[in-house]
């Protein structure tokens, strides 16, 4: 029962990271699944459980990237405004907080004006980007709870 406090205590800490961008809140979950199994002998928490529980990680981590360029283009980027999202998101690291929210709007806002689109234009793509980073997050909060109520699940029935 220890491991299994130790290991949900981690996964809460990973949901919490999900809400800040730098940190690998989903990682973090993962891991303390794969810490969990390993301490339990893979009893409760299989190989297989831990394979799709991977998967779902490693596709909502692609997805997350994806997401920032979608919701600029969704909002009338080009391709210059997507690249601008996903690249702002990752420069706005090194400027916490405030990066995390003026990164993609302002990368995805500078590279449509260098693109030559007008201002107006520019605005309503960095929104898309910014739009893209909040669903993004949201979705890395569901997932990681998801992971977390089948965890407990798995071991407690």
């Amino acid at each position: 029962m220890v491991a299994f406090a130790i290991a949900v205590v981690v996964m809460l800490a990973g949901v919490v990271g999900t809400l800040i961008p730098a940190l690998p809140g989903l990682p973090i979950v993962f891991l303390a699944m794969l810490g969990y199994a390993v301490v339990d002998g893979f009893r409760d928490i299989t190989p297989g459980f831990l394979a799709v529980a991977l998967l779902v990680v490693a596709a909502t981590q692609v997805a997350e990237h994806y997401a920032r360029a979608w919701g600029a283009k969704r909002f009338g980027a080009g391709r210059a405004g997507a690249w601008g999202a996903v690249i702002g998101s990752i420069v706005g690291l090194f400027f916490m907080p405030l990066g995390l929210l003026l990164g993609p709007f302002l990368g995805a806002l500078l590279f449509e004006l260098v693109a030559g689109r007008s201002g107006s234009e520019a605005v309503k793509a960095g929104f898309g980007g910014l739009v893209g980073v909040l669903g993004s997050v949201v979705v890395n909060v569901v997932v990681a709870l998801g992971l977390t109520v089948a965890f407990v699940a798995k071991v407690l029935i």
